[in-house]
């Protein structure tokens, strides 16, 4: 399978494809669609970040690192940092991230389902990697060039663990997702085999329309594409539930070094590696006011459910390299500035697809379905696996950004810090994809803009051997005015901020031990799990609920440290 999808290349066109400002003619769009695709959405989720991530020192001090130095975070926010070992140090910092989601407008998602039973969570808790590696000491002079270190660094950028749920009840058989299929199959003329079979084709946008008439919710005869399972005078619930896996990590080649304890100068080259999962589940359950079902000759076949199953796997390599330098005029005074160049990834993606349904048998069983003693018989179809990878891997950059620090140490025993950083979202581009065509540049440049991220932190020793930190993260909206109310088809994070809070303890002269805390929250635009809009008739216009989405998460890292 190597043909994809053409594309005209209009702003129209593009926009059809993830978000819902509906400008095209006839638009489809949704968290149940676009999964078989890298969408221009994906690009800003898997470039967006906060930076609060890294040993828990730097994480107990919410992150404010660009001037501040001799940690491994520095790899990662201002390589002149290394500069500022004095000696060697190796350190590891694994985490545990617990994360619960909220979702607005939702109905609840289980009703009289035993805990045991209940197969979907809003919560997810998982164990990783903040921070692993180690910085040398390669060379000690008296001269201009006080110190010389280098180092090999693995630092967590992002994590993308989370779960959310939704749901709908009792909403209208015109808003079913087979109604949507219908329409879809009709739109683009899709075709069955003479013996009524139904190939998978070689474009998986089609797929879960496929999967729609192998189980029944649509049908075909010679006028097109129709329902027959399923009243128009049917209730309809509807349940979506997401998980999302993976994180997006940084391996850093850097070096620094200490010109008279004053001038600072750092390099980095980092290599990222992306893993990503995303699980989307849709479910309906098929319902009649009153219990007043069709009778078995108007409809021998009733659709009692149907769930659909879609899973996407991202993962990837990129490259970007990092320079910086720390200024230090007077002892207890620091200011940084460093630079970052867009992150060039080169990503594969790997996408199936489930469907499962049950229908009863209402009438005489004119297919002469086989059936279990109650009259029901059961449809389980799977999709093939599509694979993008190789010459058919989607490659983009994702932002440059540009980071300030300034820090203050009072009295020996007290350091305040602050950090400004400036992504430049906008510039997040589609290099290269499988999809011949396909260019998001106008969509990115349109709905999105540069986003600001303030870090604080404070240190104090209340101890020679005991250190007390706290700081907190903000990371502001990366959409253009007019653009964080708009609907999406899948969700954008918008804002991030984090309380953090964190300790420290020397036990020897080389070995400490520091932990930390944080809780964060990050916000998501308004989605829909799947829409329709016609532009010259909106008679024809189906959705689901507007839902919208706040991930909280806390986080606990240990850092173990030896310096020799």
């Amino acid at each position: 399978m190597i043909m994809r999808r053409l594309y005209i290349l209009t702003m129209v066109a593009a926009l059809s494809l993830f978000a819902a400002p509906r400008l095209s003619a006839q638009d489809f769009g949704g968290t149940v669609l676009d999964n078989d695709i890298v969408t221009w959405g994906d690009l800003q989720n898997l470039s967006f970040t906060s930076h609060n991530y890294g040993t828990a020192r730097s994480m107990g001090m919410g992150n404010a690192f660009t001037a501040l130095g001799a940690d491994l975070t520095s790899a990662t926010l201002n390589p002149a940092g290394i500069g500022m070992y004095v000696e060697s140090d190796f350190s590891l910092s694994p985490m545990m991230q617990f994360s619960k989601s909220k979702t607005a407008n939702s109905d609840p998602f289980y009703v009289g389902v035993p805990k045991r039973q209940q197969e979907f969570k809003d919560h997810s808790e998982r164990f990783g990697m903040s921070s692993v590696g180690g910085v040398f000491s390669v060379y000690r002079g008296t001269g201009a060039l006080t110190n010389l270190n280098m180092g090999v660094v693995y630092n967590r950028i992002a994590d993308f663990n989370y779960n959310t749920m939704s749901a709908s009840i009792a909403n209208s058989a015109v808003n079913s997702m087979a109604n949507l299929f219908c329409t879809m199959s009709n739109i683009n003329n899709l075709q069955t085999n003479s013996d009524g079979t139904m190939p998978f084709g070689n474009d998986p946008y089609y797929w879960g329309a496929t999967l729609a008439y192998k189980n029944g919710l649509t049908n075909k005869d010679g006028e097109g594409w129709y329902i027959d399972r399923i009243a128009p005078y049917a209730e309809i619930d509807q349940y979506s539930a997401t998980e999302v896996r993976g994180s997006l990590g940084e391996y850093d080649f850097t070096m620094g070094m200490n010109f008279a304890d004053i001038v600072y100068v750092g390099a980095t080259l980092g290599i990222q590696s992306l893993n990503y999962k995303r699980t989307v589940f849709y479910g309906e359950n098929y319902f009649y006011p009153n219990g007043e079902y069709p009778s078995g000759d108007d409809m021998p076949y009733q659709l009692e459910y149907m769930n659909y199953e879609q899973r996407t796997r991202l993962s990837g390599t990129g490259i970007n390299f990092k320079m910086g330098v720390t200024v230090r005029p007077v002892k207890w005074w620091r200011v940084g500035i460093a630079y970052h160049t867009p992150t060039f990834m080169s990503t594969s993606l790997r996408y199936g697809a489930d469907m499962w349904s049950q229908t009863f048998s209402a009438g005489n069983n004119p297919d002469d379905y086989r059936l279990d003693k109650n009259g029901y018989t059961y449809f389980n179809v799977g999709s093939p696996v599509w694979e993008d990878v190789g010459e058919n891997a989607w490659n983009y950059t994702s932002p440059s950004r540009l980071l300030l620090g300034t820090a203050f140490t009072l009295g020996g025993r007290v350091i305040i810090s602050a950090d400004y950083e400036r992504s430049w979202y906008q510039s997040v581009q589609l290099k290269d994809s499988p999809i011949y065509g396909l260019d998001y540049t106008d969509v990115t440049k349109m709905v999105f803009k540069g986003s600001n991220t303030v870090r604080v932190g404070a240190e104090a020793y209340l101890l020679p051997f005991l250190a007390v930190r706290a700081g907190y993260i903000y990371s502001g909206n990366n959409l253009r005015n007019g653009w964080e109310d708009v609907v999406m088809g899948h969700t954008i994070p918008t804002r991030q901020q984090y309380v953090t809070a964190g300790i420290g303890l020397k036990f020897t002269r080389t070995v400490y031990l520091d932990l930390a805390y944080q809780y964060g929250t990050t916000n998501y635009t308004k989605h829909q799990t799947f829409y329709f809009t016609d532009a010259y008739d909106a008679d024809y216009d189906l959705g689901s609920r507007i839902f919208e989405d706040k991930v909280s998460r806390h986080i606990a890292v240990v850092t173990l440290g030896f310096r020799f």
